[in-house]
C-alpha cells in the first residue's frame, strides 16, 4: 500500500486528506468513498482566486515523511507559463 495526500479545492471548500491505496486511481476512489460516507472534514474559507474552478491534487508520500514528484514526460528546458516582465 502507498500513502497519498489528496487536496480538493472548490468554491469556498478545502479538503486535505491523507490515505492509503494500491495506486493513484485507488487513492481517488478511496477519497470519493470517504466524501460519500461523510468521513471527510471540509475546511471552510479556502479563499481561491477562481472559486468556480475545481482543483484536485494528489501526491505519493514516503513513509519517512518526504514526498515524491514524478516529472515523467517533462524534459529539461521546458518553459512553464509566461514571463512576468516584457523583454522588448
Amino acid at each position: 500500500m502507498k500513502l497519498y495526500r489528496v487536496q480538493v479545492k472548490y468554491k469556498n471548500i478545502y479538503i486535505d486528506e491523507t490515505l492509503e491505496a494500491e495506486d493513484d486511481k485507488a487513492a481517488l476512489d478511496c477519497l470519493v468513498k470517504k466524501v460519500e460516507s461523510g468521513d471527510v472534514i471540509e475546511k471552510i474559507g479556502a479563499g481561491f482566486e477562481n472559486p468556480n474552478q475545481l482543483f484536485i491534487t494528489f501526491e505519493e508520500i514516503d513513509r519517512d515523511g518526504t514526498t515524491k514528484v514524478n516529472i515523467g514526460k517533462t524534459s529539461v528546458g521546458v518553459q512553464m507559463g509566461n514571463a512576468s516582465v516584457g523583454t522588448g
